[in-house]
């Protein structure tokens, strides 16, 4: 009698521990499988048995029964990137709460665009000489240093008494060819400097020019699909 007793609580103890395994939720699968992956959403896709895995900057997926990650896109068989249309929702989300107050304000149109971009970048001048046409844009520039000397030149813009006389000079090639910059010590001028960097890396800029507009993110100077959205 005394050991069925013992039996039976010995799978009163054991069979909550295998249920509870069983029900772990697809998060707490995630962290027992990979604890040194930090991740700001987990959630199921449309294929049975995957999860998509997004850590800030991209997106991965995980496969709780195999226990592995993966690493590329899902394409529908309507050739849709689900994969990057899922990533530009993701950064469309987080550019729409960007402090603009620390973004370089350029024109007064009625239509608010967000830039990320850098000064060396031959795609991001195309796009300056675009928006600079226009009357109806205002334009919110963020700087995403990404070329070598880059930096020296954000710093050389925002350090000018006229930064959207400087920022043209430099957009149009004034300053190429290592022509002599003024880099200023201003700590205030640091402190944007390092704000645009961080902001670049929380949202994951990977690309630039990017582009937030009337909801929708643009990576890359895409100029018809711009004036399209512009005219809606």
């Amino acid at each position: 009698m005394k050991k069925l007793v013992l039996i039976v609580l010995c799978l009163l103890l054991i069979i909550p521990v295998c249920a509870g395994a069983k029900n772990l939720s697809s998060e707490d699968k995630f962290k027992k499988s990979f604890p040194k992956n930090n991740f700001e959403s987990i959630k199921p896709t449309s294929i049975k048995g995957v999860y998509e895995i997004y850590d800030g900057n991209q997106i991965y997926y995980f496969m709780p029964e195999a226990e592995v990650i993966i690493y590329g896109n899902i394409i529908s068989k309507n050739g849709v990137n689900i994969t990057r249309e899922s990533n530009l929702k993701k950064i469309a989300a987080k550019m729409a709460n960007l402090p603009l107050d620390s973004a370089l304000k350029i024109g007064n149109g009625k239509t608010p665009v967000i830039e990320f971009m850098d000064p060396d970048c031959s795609y991001c001048r195309q796009a300056y000489n675009f928006f600079s046409q226009r009357q109806d844009v205002t334009i919110y520039v963020f700087f995403s240093p990404s070329f070598q000397n880059s930096e020296k030149k954000i710093r050389h813009i925002l350090c000018a008494p006229d930064k959207l006389k400087m920022y043209e000079e430099v957009l149009t090639g004034k300053f190429d060819n290592n022509a002599p910059l003024n880099i200023c010590t201003d700590k205030k001028v640091d402190e944007t400097v390092k704000t645009h960097i961080r902001l670049s890396s929380q949202i994951g800029i990977r690309s630039i020019p990017l582009f937030f507009i009337k909801g929708q993110v643009i990576v890359g100077f895409e100029k018809a699909i711009i004036e399209n959205i512009l005219k809606d």
